[in-house]
């Protein structure tokens, strides 16, 4: 291509882009207020239900020991972060969400002999700010992303 063709194309390019620059709104979309006054979302690190309830033997059978510790061996369905696929569910990307801890809402129950289950919950409202961390035997507990939990 001759030297005139490249410099009619790069001359168009600049009219276009000088024009689009005039016809754009001259106030930004985002104003320093809305900038500053970010949404914050709950996002859940941990979720545990019945960690506080003592460990209970799978079978009946007193001479079933671990071999290293020489122990019972105990129930595998306590263990830490055992509800925080149906908390993270309920709750991840909310600015406000209420937990009860029943099977309704998180699933089948990991001790169901034990009557006094704690639900802990471990949250965030954003990736750089502290955990906060809720904990509750019976009642719904709230999880707030929009003022200081409480």
């Amino acid at each position: 291509m001759p030297f005139k063709v490249h410099l009619l194309i790069i001359a168009c390019i600049i009219i276009a882009v000088l024009l689009s620059w005039q016809f754009m709104p001259k106030t930004p979309a985002h104003t320093a207020e809305t900038r500053n006054a970010k949404i914050l979302t709950i996002s859940i690190t941990h979720a545990s239900w019945g960690l506080n309830c003592p460990s209970v033997a799978i079978n009946s059978d007193a001479s079933r020991h671990d071999a290293f510790m020489n122990k019972p061996v105990t129930n595998t369905k306590l263990h830490e972060d055992n509800v925080l696929g149906p908390v993270g569910i309920l709750c991840n990307g909310t600015t406000k969400c209420d937990v009860t801890p029943d099977e309704t809402t998180l699933g089948t129950d990991p001790a169901p002999e034990c009557t006094s289950k704690s639900l802990e919950i471990e949250y965030r409202c954003f990736s750089y700010d502290r955990p906060w961390n809720v904990k509750t035997t019976t009642a719904a507990v709230s999880l707030h992303c929009d003022q200081t939990p409480k």
